[in-house]
């Protein structure tokens, strides 16, 4: 039976009680706290960071304040791929009112990318945008650095190498068209080495998260006597 089975009930239907217990301990997001019993000890919380608050904004096509949101959280965290992958939505979703819009949307990718963003929606729609835009070399630049070994998407993300490899394809056919050349680059060498870190740091994190996880979940079990 797993831990789930045990405090929630089993296939048969049989729930255990814990009315013999004055707190029940579950592990449970603090975006939910009004929904737990009132006599439940919240052992791990995760906050919503300060940049899902500017992706509401985009939603709700409030995007100029997405914007301005995004440039105050800047401020704060000027490091942060959540902050520049909105921001980079924001300006996106205004490209029609200003083309500098456009290279501000691109710009704020570069930094997401850069700055470890590695689901493959920042790849894909800057790859797409230089594209469109006839810079066919920095969009290469993009698909290469994709499809470096060292590379590797997110395991909640929605990369895919092999789709790149095939936008690649198409793009070498187009290099006769493009507006830019060889030496328009978008990373430097060095900023492509600070790119990958970046991405080892967030496994590294990323791992360290779940074996407090497991942690937890085992000194759960303890103290519920399973």
């Amino acid at each position: 039976m797993s831990i789930f089975e045990k405090i929630f009930g089993d296939s048969s239907g049989k729930s255990k009680n814990f009315s013999e217990k004055k707190e029940v301990m579950i592990n449970i997001s603090s975006v939910s706290k009004d929904k737990i019993p009132s006599n439940s000890e919240i052992i791990y919380s995760s906050e919503i960071p300060e940049y899902c608050s500017i992706g509401n904004l985009i939603y709700e096509k409030r995007f100029h304040e997405a914007i301005e949101l995004g440039k105050k959280l800047l401020e704060k965290t000027p490091y942060s791929p959540g902050v520049h992958v909105n921001l980079m939505d924001a300006y996106f979703k205004v490209r029609n009112e200003n083309p500098f819009f456009l290279d501000k949307s691109n710009e704020h990718a570069r930094l997401a990318m850069l700055y470890g963003h590695n689901t493959g929606y920042v790849q894909e729609r800057l790859a797409i945008n230089l594209e469109k835009m006839g810079k066919i070399n920095q969009s290469l630049q993009v698909c290469n650095i994709v499809l470096m070994d060292q590379f590797h998407f997110s395991t909640d993300g929605c990369g895919n190498k092999d789709d790149f490899a095939k936008r690649k394809e198409k793009l070498l056919k187009k290099l006769s068209k493009s507006i830019d050349s060889e030496t328009s680059v978008l990373f430097t060498n060095e900023e492509i080495l600070f790119l990958i870190e970046q991405i080892l740091l967030e496994d590294e994190r990323i791992k360290k998260e779940k074996i407090e996880y497991e942690k937890r979940m085992k000194r759960l079990e303890k103290d519920l006597n399973f």
